[in-house]
């Protein structure tokens, strides 16, 4: 009972330290909708800046790589955690307003095929948004089991050589994350589905803020690791960040965007620790901060689309107010390509 009641009491504190900046950022949307609503865009100038394409259904395929490492510095100890796998591909299908994509590392590839000395790893991702005219709206789920330390050499013997000798691995180590992001996109001039899923395309430049609530829960459990200590944790987060996005078109067709996004918030940590056939259940609330970076570069035209993608972000927080820093680096470069069809009448009928 007590400690159900030190984790509402966490919950509460995560809550009303995220309803202030969320008051403020409700009273900026209020006042961008009433500034709307006394100087509307008409239909005629929006169509100058967005040509839509979705009533047409279009594939997307990508292959991207993945750097994604989980960095815990605890006075002069660093631990670097990696999953192992080169490269992911990804499917995508776009229409009107709904994107769904699922993502996998194959193993025909031949960096992912380096188990004996990294380990094994298993990954799945599925995405589902919804993109109207302000509004934005994700889902993601990710699975990635099997990772390996990559600073290896700091914890073994002069003698280990990289590349010959096997890393130390936590093939049974598996994260799990459910994340969603709710985002306001303030100028209807600047195309968000232009970059993201493809169905419309930015014809003239433009740039808009776009404030978003980030929140996810994930979990990390080692249960399976067969060792006699080892930990697990149940984890919620929720930022708020205020993204600036900007789109370049030129030559007609052509397009580079960048955006730049920092986030702050609040994280709760249910952290379990299994030693000796005894659990400990702590409790941690912290502040987290975060710095999101987005490049596009790419074509779209009537019917076909290709470009290039680079992802990054840096998060920052403390572990239950010791000395423990975690650091989170992610960063993905991807190439896709993507055609749009006819789409059958029976969708047309439905949405």
């Amino acid at each position: 009972m007590n400690n159900c009641l030190k984790y509402y009491r966490h919950l509460i504190k995560t809550l009303a330290f995220i309803a202030k900046p969320a008051l403020f950022i409700l009273l900026i949307l209020v006042s961008f909708a009433t500034f709307a609503q006394e100087q509307p865009i008409s239909k005629t100038a929006r169509c100058n800046y967005i040509q839509k394409e979705d009533t047409l259904i279009n594939f997307k395929f990508s292959f991207y790589n993945l750097n994604q490492d989980f960095q815990l510095n605890s006075g002069d100890n660093t631990i670097l955690l990696m999953p192992n796998f080169t490269l992911k591909t990804r499917f995508f299908v776009n229409y009107r307003f709904i994107t769904a994509a699922i993502a996998f590392a194959p193993k025909f590839i031949p960096g992912n095929r380096d188990s004996d000395l990294r380990g094994q790893t298993n990954s799945f991702t599925f995405n589902l948004n919804f993109f109207m005219k302000h509004w934005s709206q994700e889902f993601q789920y990710n699975k990635t089991k099997g990772f390996y330390l990559s600073n290896t050499a700091d914890y073994e013997s002069p003698d280990w050589e990289e590349g010959k000798d096997p890393f130390i691995q936590f093939p049974d180590l598996k994260f799990t994350v459910f994340r969603g992001a709710t985002s306001y996109l303030t100028n209807s001039n600047f195309s968000l589905k232009a970059i993201r899923n493809h169905t419309e395309i930015q014809k003239k430049s433009a740039g808009s803020f776009m404030p978003s609530f980030i929140y996810s829960y994930y979990t990390i459990n080692n249960s399976k690791s067969g060792r006699e200590s080892y930990q697990n944790s149940n984890n919620f987060e929720g930022l708020l960040a205020v993204w600036y996005m900007h789109t370049f078109v030129f030559h007609k067709n052509w397009y580079i965007s960048g955006g730049l996004s920092p986030a702050a918030g609040y994280s709760i940590t249910k952290l379990y620790t299994f030693s000796n056939e005894e659990r400990v259940t702590e409790y941690y609330h912290e502040p987290i901060f975060r710095i999101n970076e987005q490049i596009n570069f790419g074509i779209n035209i009537k019917r076909f689309f290709t470009g290039v993608q680079f992802l990054a972000s840096q998060t920052t927080e403390r572990q239950g107010g010791s000395k423990t820093k975690q650091m989170n680096y992610y960063s993905t470069f991807q190439l896709f390509a993507g055609y749009r069809f006819k789409a059958p009448k029976f969708l047309k009928r439905i949405l």
